[in-house]
């Protein structure tokens, strides 16, 4: 199922709560074209299914016998050996355990949302790492939960949220609870949450990382128990999709997912985009000729319209910049007409020690981590002109994602900093800037990662430093799985398989390779790095500029985002971004995806201050 619209009113407001469903539907149909495919409306709950693009995903299933329903977003996959698709099982199998219980009993990537007839409480169910989104608002008539921040936005007026809106300006990403507005909050990972008469409870976990020993799983034991796990996820998926199609490209994560297919004996396609010379392309053609498997390549696109960058906005909420996402939805669109899911290695890079390279010489040690470092590097490492809002809103991207990044890992403070940077990463990186492609992409088709099932996160979590590092852990994996894989050249010419001295002369294209980066990094520190504009950001930038409507979209004069962020800041940098050289691209397509996003919003009668 794509998308939901649930309303729990308060005692006594049930007249206005269904006043505010009907316009929540109206709404949906007005800013994202959506119907939905089955509603309920009682005194205790309101709510609303809608269909992803390809018709997929099952509605809102209601017990007969008690009037019981539930509601299932994304992927989701039961211990049992049943999934998506089979939610009336789902809902029989409350009846036997309580909402916690069943957490703890699902896999993949998903929202859960069930109504109790009896006692009028709704209960939701969030993934591991919150990756689904899913969002909250609280009115005055009782609380809206919904896939779409978009739609509970259009609830009523609203307030910014200027962090938010800062946050994905400068990176593209919003990061905690936090959307545009201050009103609308995104309910937190491997979470149940009741709501009912107008309250809700504290959310209860049903999962903790620090729960898991780090260094626990050892050498080849690790190497066994991840394989197998995630040999047995591509297995069960394949029992609920019966045409699945797999990212396929010149690196490591989408070699062991499709190592995990090839090891189950599921039938699945590859696809790889991109022009016919980059070393993905001819990478992934290569493995597809090598396993046998159908190779289906989209070459890039070029300059958009605006109008065409607009038809992104009903996926993403205007949270993913429109022009970047619409790339991504014009290849999901052609996949989803011939296949049933979207397999992609996102998660994997757990197991190579993802952004360990900025604890050396400490790796695995008890210090605490380095935030500051972190954030600077990592969080706040791309150029962005902060002028645009007024010097009282204004952040300091470095010290604000530090704070963040601190608030995140202090429940695991105490844990080696190779934990902390993997919590990090997981509860900011991955549930934000992840989640936000994925959840956008399952408003398209299905879509999924095996790397997300708690049974393949968790082995990789638990394993040794020594083994994770520099991707011991997949490479050995890939060996013992698809060796063939292993020996298959990545992107830079070194095979995906351990280092040994029988096979060190084909290792040697990394020479090259870590030259080239060592002498990039000189040139940046020496000035000489060349920071404008790429062509391709250029031509795009400005062929938008001469379209009357994203003049008028980016008149200072009628912009909402002008009036929230004050100053002149924002004239100042409109006027740059006119010019042919101009080193901030990506924040001007950010600045007109927030624009057009508000201006929907002000056209659907919204009230932003």
């Amino acid at each position: 199922m794509g998308e939901f619209l649930i309303i729990v009113p308060a005692p006594g407001k049930e007249a206005q709560a269904r006043q505010g469903f009907s316009a929540g539907l109206e709404l949906a149909r007005d800013l994202k074209s959506q119907v939905p495919n089955r509603t309920i409306k009682e005194d205790a709950f309101l709510v609303a299914t809608f269909p992803r693009l390809n018709q997929s995903g099952q509605p809102v299933v209601v017990d007969m016998e008690t009037g019981n329903w539930l509601v299932a977003s994304g992927c989701w996959f039961h211990a049992q050996g049943y999934g998506s698709g089979e939610e009336v099982r789902l809902l029989n199998r409350l009846r036997q355990v309580s909402p916690r219980e069943l957490g703890r009993e699902l896999e993949g990537f998903f929202v859960i949302v069930c109504g109790d007839a009896k006692s009028g409480q709704v209960s939701v169910i969030t993934d591991l790492i919150g990756s689904c989104h899913a969002w909250r608002r609280d009115t005055d008539w009782g609380t809206a939960l919904s896939s779409s921040p978009l739609v509970l936005a259009a609830l009523g007026d609203v307030s910014p949220d200027t962090v938010a809106m800062q946050e994905f300006l400068y990176t593209g990403v919003i990061y905690e609870d936090r959307s545009f507005f201050r009103e609308i909050r995104k309910l937190p990972p491997a979470s149940v949450i009741h709501f009912s008469g107008g309250s809700a409870t504290q959310p209860q976990r049903y999962w903790c990382f620090e729960d898991i020993e780090p260094g626990s799983l050892k050498d080849e034991a690790a190497v066994e128990q991840l394989g197998s796990a995630l040999t047995r996820a591509a297995a069960r998926i394949g029992e609920v999709y019966s045409r699945p199609v797999c990212d396929l490209t010149g690196g490591y994560d989408s070699r062991a997912t499709v190592s995990g297919f090839l090891s189950a004996g599921v039938d699945f396609a590859s696809a790889v985009s991109g022009a016919p010379e980059d070393a993905d392309v001819r990478i992934s053609k290569g493995l597809a000729k090598l396993i046998g498997v159908q190779n289906l390549h989209s070459l890039p696109l070029g300059d958009l319209t605006f109008s065409q960058i607009r038809e992104a906005l009903p996926y993403t909420d205007g949270q993913y910049e429109l022009a970047e996402y619409y790339r991504i939805l014009s290849i999901h669109r052609k996949l989803s007409q011939q296949f049933d899911i979207s397999i992609n290695g996102s998660f994997g890079e757990i197991g190579r020690g993802y952004w360990w390279e900025l604890l050396f010489p400490h790796r695995g040690s008890t210090t605490t981590l380095d935030a500051t470092r972190v954030a600077r590097l990592r969080y706040a490492a791309a150029a962005h002109d902060a002028s645009v809002f007024e010097a009282r809103l204004r952040l300091e991207a470095a010290s604000h994602f530090a704070a963040v990044i601190e608030r995140t890992n202090q429940p695991v403070r105490h844990l080696p900093n190779t934990a902390q940077m993997d919590h990090a990463y997981l509860m900011m990186r991955m549930q934000c800037w992840q989640g936000r492609i994925a959840s956008s992409t399952n408003r398209i088709w299905p879509c999924l990662s095996p790397f997300m099932f708690r049974s393949v996160l968790e082995p990789m979590l638990a394993s040794t430093v020594k083994l994770r590092r520099n991707g011991l852990l997949i490479r050995k994996m890939l060996v013992r799985l698809q060796p063939e894989l292993a020996a298959w050249p990545l992107e830079h010419g070194h095979p995906a398989m351990p280092l040994r001295l029988s096979n060190m002369h084909r290792f040697l294209p990394l020479v090259n390779h870590y030259g080239q980066r060592i002498r990039r990094k000189l040139a940046g520190k020496l000035g000489l790095s060349n920071r404008k504009s790429s062509p391709g950001g250029l031509n795009q930038r400005l062929k938008l500029w001469q379209e009357e409507e994203v003049q008028a979209c980016l008149d200072p004069g009628n912009m909402q985002l002008a009036a929230i962020a004050g100053g002149e800041g924002l004239q100042g940098f409109l006027e740059n971004a006119r010019q042919p050289e101009f080193a901030f691209d990506a924040q001007f397509l950010r600045t007109l995806t927030l624009e057009h996003t508000l201006q929907r919003l002000r056209q659907a009668g919204v009230r932003i201050d």
